[in-house]
């Protein structure tokens, strides 16, 4: 892959995890939503670790995130 392509693959996924983060964060509200309004306590627990794991999702996306973007600024260093 030349740098060009190279240019572009990682702009398309930024794209792709810039488009995900906000869907990670309205699920994590959702679960948080949920587990606020549930009576009982098995499913509060559920909707608790659910919102959990949409909170690491988010982090991990976000990690990448940053990753992809200094990857894509060494690369225009170099032109």
């Amino acid at each position: 892959m030349d740098k060009k392509q190279k240019k572009k693959s990682l702009e398309e996924m930024i794209e792709v995890v810039l488009f995900r983060i906000p869907k990670e964060i309205e699920a994590m509200r959702f679960y948080k939503s949920a587990a606020e309004k549930a009576t009982d306590e098995a499913a509060k627990e559920l909707f608790e670790n659910l919102a959990a794991q949409e909170k690491g999702h988010e982090a991990e996306l976000r990690r990448i995130l940053n990753e992809l973007k200094n990857q894509l600024n060494e690369l225009k260093k170099e032109e």
